[in-house]
């Protein structure tokens, strides 16, 4: 039996009450793993950003990089 066999499984045992919780613990984990995309895409598009300006200025001072990328 895989994960999502056993859940429904589990699922089909509990109380109204139960449930309810269960359905917004799930919604909170789809929203904070969009958050984690959202954030992720935001981290490479800042790196693409920095590269791009080292390339166009030459080298930086690793102190100078790690304050433009809030370090």
């Amino acid at each position: 039996m895989n994960t999502k066999e056993t859940i429904i499984q589990e699922i089909e045992e509990i109380t109204e009450p139960l449930l309810t919780e269960i359905l917004d613990f799930v919604r909170f984990l789809k929203v904070k793993q969009l958050q984690e995309e959202i954030e992720n895409q935001q981290d490479l598009e800042d790196a693409r950003v920095s590269l791009a300006e080292a390339k166009e200025k030459g080298t930086i001072s690793l102190k100078d990089f790690k304050q433009e990328l809030g370090l």
